[in-house]
Order: C-alpha cells, then structure tokens, then sequence
C-alpha cells in the first residue's frame, strides 16, 4: 500500500504550479538572478506570506510610489527608495477593501483593478481619492464580467494618447455586457473544415470563439470597443514606441506533440483581427489567412506581466524592446522588434533568469528609470525586485522613431475599422488594397469590407479578376453569408457531440455558393505562390463550412479537382487538400493519403526541445527523442482528418489504418496527446468500421508494442511524517553531492509519472513538473506536497457530486454532453470515465481537497528524499550542480 499511495505523491502539484533553495518565507536572493552584462539587479522588499499574501500585480502612482496587489487579498501601496540606497520598500494596505486583481493601473487620477479572484464580484473598478487626503475613497463598479479563473481577467495598459484605457482578458471571459462596438465584424465562427476534437482532458471543452480578446474604454468606462481577438490566454499587453500595440499569449503546454500545438508567442495586436486560437485541436495554423500569424514563437511557458523599455535609463535597444516575464521557467525575456513590411519580426534575448524566479509582473518606473519586478503568484513566496543599468553605454532617452512608410496602407485601412464611415468611400479605399503584397495590409482592407453592407460589394466579389484579391474577397464574402457563431458566452457549454462537422447546403445559399465556387475556379495553381495556394484552399473551405457542403455532383467536381494535385511536395498544402478531400467524400483520398504515412515528413514544432529542455541541455531526454519517440505531426494530421471519411475505404486500408496507433502510442508529448490519439482511434471505430471487422481491428489498434517499463525500486526507508519546516531546514544550504540515480528512481518506482508529466513522459492528472525548480522555492515544494490542498489551480482541481439518492461521488468532471456527466474517479486510470445521468444529480461542487492526500513522501527516508527533490528541482538534469560529487 505504501507503493501504491506514493503514485499520487506529485498530484498537488495540482497545487504545486508554482516553487528553489532558500529558507522558509524567503524569495530567492538578488545575487542568483542573472542579468546582463551591465545590469544590476537588488532585492527591495521580501513578502510576507502570511500577511500580505503573493503579489501578482505592479503599477506606479502619479507619485511615483509603487503599488502592487496580491493575487487572494489586498492592495499595498509604498515609496521607492532611491537608486543606489539600500532601503527597503515599506507596503502599507490601501484603505479601502479592494483587492485580489491581477491587473492594476493608476491613470485619471484614479486607481483601476481589474479583479479576477472574487467569483460574482470580478470586473473593472476605478477608485478614486474625492477629499483630496491622498487616500481611495470611493469604489466605482464599471463592469462586472463573468469568468474569473485563470484565464480570467487580467491587465490594463493606458492608451498612447493618453486618452483610454486598453485591457485584455483571457479565453474563459466574456466580453462585457452591455453595447460594445468593434473593429471587426461580429462574424467570427469555429471555421474547422473537419471536426474539431475537444481536449481529451477536458480544458477549455465548449469554449468557442472569439477567445481571448482586447478592448479598450474611455476613462468612465464609456464607449467600449472589441480591438481584436483569438488569443488563449494573454495576461498582459504593452505599447511601443510607434505606440502599436503587443501581447504575450500562452500555450496549451498538454498538446504538445500535436500539429495544432502552439508555443507561447509574441503577437503584433493589430485593428480588427483574430489571432486563432480554438479550443482542443481547433487551433489555426498560422497560414491562414483569416487570421494573423504569431510575431515570434518563445516556446513553453506561462506568459505573465509585459512592458516596453520606454522610460528606461537602459541603453538605447533596451529602451526600444518588449519585456516579457515566463512563471513557469523564471525568465524574463528581452524581444527586439524590426519593422518588417506592415508589421515585425523579432528575436528574444534572456533578461532576467532565475531558480525559483516565478514571474509576475514588470514595470518601468517613470521618474527613476529602474525596472521593478515582481514573484510570487498561486500563494507562493513573494518579492519585489529593481533592475538597473550600471554599464558604460549611453542612457539617453531615445526619440520615437519614424513610422515606417510601410505601416501607412495597413494604418489607413484600420481606420476603415470605426463606426460611421461612408460605405462608398470606404469601399474605394479599401478594395485596391485586396492585392496589396502584404498581408497585415490585405487583412485589414477585408476587415474593412466585411464591416460594409454585402449587397455593396458582392458581385464585385463575385468578378474580381486578380488572384490576391480575389481570394481575400471569397473569405470576407463566404465568412459574412454564411452561419456565424455570434458571441454570447464562451464559458462551457453542454454540446450535442464532441464534434462539429458541417451542415448540408440550405437551399437559399446554392447560388451564392455555385457562383463562389465558379470563381475560384477560374485561380490556376501554377501560376499562385505557395502562401497564394494554402489561402486559396482556405478560402474554399469557408465557402464550404459557412455556405455548407454541396449536393454529391458537385462535390465530385470539386475532388477532381484537387484529386489531380494531390499529394504535393508541401506538407501544410497536403494538410489542407487531405481536410477538404476528406469533407467532399473523395474517393482516392484514403488510399492516397495512406500511402503517404511511412514518408511523411514533420514539419510541425511538436515537441519544441530545444525550448522546453533550455535549462537541462545534456540530460537523458534527447537520447529518448533520437531513439524515435518524437512524435510526427503530418502523419497525426492526415490520421485526424481520415477519421471522418466515409468513403473508399477497403478492408487493407482499414487495416493499415489502425496498425498505426500502437506505434503512435509509444511517442512522447503533453499531458493531452495520448488522449487525442486514443479520441482519433475512437471517433474513426465509430465512422466508417463495419461491425464485422469492429473486434479485429479494436485488437489490432489497442496492440501494445511493449514500451520499456522502468524496474521497480522499493524506498528503503525507514520513513517518517515529515514537516514542511524540516525539510526547509535540511535543504537550507543547498542540495549537494545527491543521488541522481536514487532520486530518479525514487520519481519512477513511486509511479509520480503516473500522474505528471516530466520532461515529455508521464500522466495528465497533475501539472507538468519540468520546470518545477524554476519556480518554486523549496518552502512552497514541500508545503505543497505536504499540504496538499492549501493551493489547487482550477485546471487540475475536483469536484464532488451529490445525487438525488443522497450519494456522493468524487473525481473530476471530464466534460457534460448529451444528458450526461462524465467523472473520472480514478487517477491511476484516467480514460476511465463513469457517465453520470444528468437527472440522478442533486449537486455539484469543486472540492477545496486536492486529489492527493497529505504526507505522501512519509516512506521516504532522509536521503531518499532529498534525491528525489534534487531529481525533480534539476529537470532530471544529471549534470546539475546538485549532484556534483
């Protein structure tokens, strides 16, 4: 039994998500956080836990006096000490009972909160001081939004002008109630030419777009405008110099190893766009041109406070660049932006690094020119930190550059984005700029026309003559004819199936569609680029997904079509001609697209090593990867799309089919993937098997190719109930001359792989523990381990059910659909589910108990202990300083 309760020993990591090597309720010393050459960086100010909490969000009074708020509690507000003193912050609680925000912003002679912990109370407050004694006193409610959670609401940023208030939210909020205009026609849709799957952990299941979105208000709230959309979770967003607008959004760490996973990224935030995300493997790929692409891909991680270098006493590239702050790998990077055509590119350098250094929020301090950064988050240790340049380069203040000649077609078509503009004149601006060779240019001319009245510009859509133009016009005419799904509430919702495939043509569209489809036909794919071909295939695929699927005779027109190229030497253009082949029930694709499989190449990011891996670059992980369990992203993607085809299918190539999933089993990736390729297996069983074939290839596909199985090691003991001060105290001095042998196999023998993953192996019930020594300190490790349910993040949490015969359930709800609830009760088997009438439910509720017990590391003795904290604050890395002999 001790084996057995051991599996669980990480589950709260749960909890855990957030913790290093110092002495109980002591963030990490300025002396082992790494800065560039030149740069000093000094600790201010350590928090107390246990009175002020852990501080998530930063802002600067008019004052200059800093003011932060932690995550559960109050608001603090304190003066800055001088540059070159060495005087500590001293926080005093603001006297008013306002707090648990994870965004602040002093402008307009007011404090703005945007608080996300406080259930029915979350929303955007402006407090204000009315007599004039420097204290806030008095609560103006401007919104109440519903949401909260991690991706909840989070961060404000004043506008350039100094005129409105620009804030973000992320992808489990709507948006505001009440009127709210927008840069973008209220059109967005799913748009997924083959069914979506959901996340087969169930993250984020129901949840459609518009996602994460930015909108921005006047200074009383008034005026409300949707900026732009399609983010998953981005917490904070920033201004350049040119005074154009950034994000750092987020990944979906569990689907890595997919082809829909998406590192975190750094997104030019322009009028009017949707930036792609959907949930589970409904994310765009960046090609689309419906969508922008990512400026630059950073990699795993978990994207918290962001600012500009303006104001900096930093050289003059500092004063130009995007800080952007990672929680889970304790860095803080630089990006350096360079225009590029009507847009960026951009490189990241590392800023800030530290171990545990979790992140939160980052500012420039406007009279000072210091940066000042916070730690802390999900009730871990909190500190307060000042950056400052000390080198020999110039601190100058840079001027803001000249706006590059090629922003200006892309700026002129944004302000085509406003309400009140003359239709005609707004359509001779924007229909020559369908052609324009860039494409934040296109998008934004399309933006503009999709906001016009269609009767005005349809027929010029329907006879347009140029190939550029011509495809965008099919997009924004297919996107505002056809089924849009107009936002209500993106929070979860109880679908009638996990998957979303289209309709049948209405009557009413035939013509429209014929007429659409008629003028794509007139494109010639030698004479169009590759980036022309992948939107020309996209824009027929919305005229497909929004107008809905034609009769039999001419979807047959259509696949010979595209039978006659297909396969082509691109992988992303096989991706997109295999969906749509698929959808219009080709003949030759199966057997086409199988023959394919044994040669594909990757050409997704699917596991992003080199990123994920940045902090432990020799350990036994690539050797893994090199021995070929490396997941491959095009043969994922064409198994994905075969799944819903209903024709050509023979018993060999049913067969060959399903001989792939024991192989793909044995590759490594997030907590999700294994998941997704058993819901691929099981949705294709149900599409096109027939019952005589249905036992044989249910045991061919469930074939274990017999995956390595580490020997059980048994803890030697003896064991103890052990305090989270004690071990504080044993680790005090650093972990020196372990075991990485013993630690390891104390993670594998206790079976913590069971439900975490870590460094690309493991479960999906608890978080991911690679990055663990990043962020927590060793306090807050084993607080978490030993008290488990003190933090649980509302992704891994759990829930209690109470039916109608007064019996009680416990587990984690997995998704509700048809009339049913399914639970998971069984961490140890977590495909398992046990379905749930929906009528036989009197309650539900989420448990404040982690699903780990307390004490689970009591088997362990002193050393075996410590080896295997060593094991997981290294990355599994054998080369850590821990294990220095």
């Amino acid at each position: 039994m001790r084996s057995i309760s051991l599996i669980v020993l990480l589950i709260s990591l749960t909890s855990l998500h957030a913790q290093g090597e110092e002495a109980a309720g002591v963030s990490i010393a300025a002396k082992d956080i790494s800065v560039p050459a030149g740069f000093k960086v000094e600790k201010l100010y350590n928090v107390p836990k246990d009175q002020e909490g852990s501080w998530v969000a930063l802002t600067v009074d008019v004052k200059g006096r800093l003011l932060a708020c932690d995550q559960y509690g109050s608001i603090y507000r304190m003066s800055v000490p001088a540059v070159g003193t060495t005087e500590q912050l001293k926080p005093e609680k603001i006297n008013i009972e306002m707090g648990k925000a994870h965004g602040l912003l002093c402008a307009f002679d007011s404090l703005y909160a945007m608080v996300n912990e406080n259930d029915a109370g979350n929303g955007i407050y402006r407090l204000t001081d009315t007599n004039g004694d420097d204290q806030y006193d008095k609560i103006t409610t401007l919104y109440t939004i519903p949401g909260g959670s991690e991706h909840g609401l989070h961060s404000m940023v004043l506008s350039p002008d100094g005129k409105r208030i620009y804030f973000c939210n992320g992808n489990h909020t709507p948006l505001p109630p009440g009127p709210i205009n927008s840069r973008a026609a209220k059109i967005w849709s799913e748009d997924h030419i083959v069914p979506r799957l959901w996340d087969a952990n169930g993250h984020a299941r129901g949840l459609v777009a518009p996602g994460g979105y930015i909108c921005s208000m006047n200074p009383e709230g008034s005026d409300l405008e949707l900026f732009c959309y399609g983010f998953r979770n981005q917490f904070d967003i920033g201004f350049d110099l040119n005074g154009e607008l950034f994000t750092y959004d987020a990944d979906m760490e569990w689907d890595i190893g997919t082809p829909w996973y998406r590192p975190t990224r750094i997104n030019h935030c322009v009028s009017g766009a949707d930036y792609g995300w959907r949930s589970g493997s409904g994310k765009w790929p960046g090609y689309y041109p419906d969508s922008l692409p990512t400026t630059l891909d950073i990699g795993p991680g978990s994207p918290t406070g962001v600012t500009f270098g303006t104001g900096a006493k930093f050289p003059a590239k500092y004063q130009r660049a995007m800080f952007v702050n990672d929680w889970t790998y304790g860095t803080m990077w630089v990006v350096h932006l360079q225009p590029n055509g009507a847009s960026y590119s951009a490189e990241k350098e590392e800023f800030v690094f530290g171990k545990p250094l979790p992140l939160t929020d980052v500012v420039i301090h406007p009279q000072d020119g210091a940066m000042y950064f916070a730690v802390g988050g999900r009730k871990t240790q909190s500190g307060v930190y000042r950056v400052t340049y000390v080198g020999g380069e110039s601190t100058a203040a840079v001027s803001p550059p000249s706006k590059p000649e090629s922003f200006k077609p892309r700026e002129a078509m944004e302000q085509l984005h406003r309400d009140g503009m003359d239709p005609t004149k707004a359509l001779a601006e924007a229909w020559p700029q369908l052609k324009h060779a860039d494409r934040h240019v296109r998008y934004a001319a399309r933006v503009a026309i999709e906001r016009l009245p269609v009767e005005l510009w349809k027929e010029q859509a329907l006879s347009e003559t140029h190939p550029e133009a011509l495809i965008e016009a099919i997009i924004a005419l297919a996107r505002v004819s056809g089924a849009a799904h107009k936002y209500a509430d993106p929070r979860p919702v109880a679908l009638p199936t996990s998957t979303e495939p289209i309709s049948l043509i209405a009557p009413e569209n035939v013509e429209l569609q014929q007429r659409m489809l008629k003028a794509l036909a007139g494109l010639d794919g030698k004479d169009l680029s590759l980036d022309q071909q992948l939107a020309a295939i996209r824009a027929l695929q919305l005229v497909l997904i929004r107008l809905g699927k034609p009769d039999a005779a001419t979807c047959s027109k259509i696949a010979e079509r595209l039978d006659a190229v297909y396969p082509t030497q691109n992988s992303a253009l096989n991706r997109e001609l295999c969906q749509t082949l698929v959808v219009i029930d080709s003949t030759k694709v199966v057997s086409q697209t199988l023959a394919l499989l044994a040669t594909a190449k990757d050409d997704f990011q699917a596991l992003s090593t080199d990123d994920v891996l940045r902090r432990n670059e020799d350990y036994a992980y690539f050797a893994r990867v090199a021995a070929g369990s490396r997941p491959n992203g095009q043969q994922i993607i064409y198994m994905y799309a075969l799944r819903s085809a209903t024709v050509g299918w023979t018993p060999e190539l049913r067969r060959t089919f399903f001989s792939w999933f024991p192989r793909a089993r044995t590759w490594r990736a997030g907590n999700s993937f294994k998941g997704f390729i058993e819901n691929i297996r099981k949705d294709a069983l149900a599409t096109f098997v027939p019952k005589s074939e249905l036992a044989d290839l249910e045991a061919l596909s469930t074939k274990s190719e017999g995956a390595d199985i580490p020997n059980y090691v048994a803890p030697k003991g003896p064991g103890k109930a052990w305090k989270v001060e004690e071990v504080t105290a044993l680790t005090a001095q650093g972990l020196k001359g372990r075991n990485f042998t013993t630690g390891e196999a104390m993670f594998r023998s206790v079976m913590c792989a069971t439900c975490h993953r870590f460094n690309g192996d493991g479960g999906s019930i608890g978080p991911d523990l690679t990055g663990s020594g990043n962020r927590y300190t060793m306090h807050d490790l084993m607080e978490n381990i030993i008290d488990p349910s003190k933090v649980i993040s509302d992704q891994y949490d759990s829930h209690e059910i109470t039916k109608k015969d007064g019996s009680t359930i416990l587990g984690r709800i997995i998704v509700e659909e048809n009339g049913k609830v399914f639970v998971m009760t069984n961490p140890f088997a977590p495909s398992d589910h046990q379905a749930i009438d929906e009528a036989d439910i009197a309650k539900k509720e989420t448990r404040k108990i982690s699903m780990m017990s307390p004490g689970l590391i009591n088997a362990l003795n002193q050393d075996e202990l410590l080896d295997l904290i060593a094991y997981l604050m290294s990355g599994g890395n054998p080369k850590d300083k821990a294990f220095a002999k």
